[in-house]
């Protein structure tokens, strides 16, 4: 199976087995998609993802929910059939994050960079964000591929990082993010309030992320 390139390619994985539930009509942010993402989980460990095409106050808005969220859908992803036990799914994870890194391949137009936005942002303008836990305090942006470098040794790639944190958004363009300590992106972050600058990063969406990738795609960066 070719490694797997992002969201779009995933999806494509997932419909032609089965494991993607579009849903034509038009729907409220809320309550209406939140409600239906606390649903699926009610189906069982077979549930598909849910794909929502049109949004309510959106012209060419489109959200997908419950991605990887169930063993079908982590089977797909590692290029295994969907009805693959959970015992073989795990070992085959553990044997693909043994080979990580793997390795790297560098290209200049990734998917995620087809659309690059970072001037004016406006965040309720350009993806429709709503509450997917009842006791959400705020609008969350799930699954994002951070990326970041260490501002004291900014050109060795051993030590650029890719990964997934929720991030909270607080305002038109101002998000919250809490790494814990161990973090590689709060370790960058500590180096770049020590030397008194703003830690530059990227936050890319339709990106894939997944341990179940490393061994046969590597770290495809920019």
């Amino acid at each position: 199976m070719a490694a797997i390139q992002g969201v779009r390619d995933f999806l494509e994985v997932l419909e032609k087995n089965g494991q993607l539930l579009r849903i034509a009509e038009e729907v409220s942010l809320e309550p209406d998609i939140g409600a239906a993402g606390r649903a699926i989980s009610q189906l069982g460990e077979t549930m598909p993802a849910l794909s929502f095409e049109k949004i309510k106050g959106y012209k060419n808005a489109r959200i997908v929910t419950n991605i990887h969220g169930s063993w079908p859908n982590h089977a797909l992803i590692m290029g295994m059939p969907k009805d693959s036990e959970t015992r073989a799914q795990f070992f085959e994870f553990v044997k693909r994050y043994q080979q990580y890194p793997g390795k790297v391949e560098r290209v200049k137009d990734p998917p995620w960079m087809e659309n690059v936005i970072d001037k004016d942002v406006n965040l309720f303008d350009i993806m429709p964000l709503f509450r997917l836990n009842r006791g959400d305090g705020g609008f969350y942006v799930d699954k994002a591929c951070i990326v970041s470098r260490d501002p004291d040794d900014f050109e060795n790639d051993e030590v650029q990082n890719v990964g997934m944190y929720r991030l909270e958004v607080k305002g038109p363009n101002r998000i919250g993010i809490q790494p814990v300590p161990e973090h590689d992106i709060a370790v960058h972050l500590a180096h770049a309030e020590e030397r008194g600058e703003d830690l530059p990063i990227y936050i890319t969406l339709g990106a894939v992320d997944n341990a179940a990738q490393f061994s046969s795609a590597g770290l495809i960066t920019s």
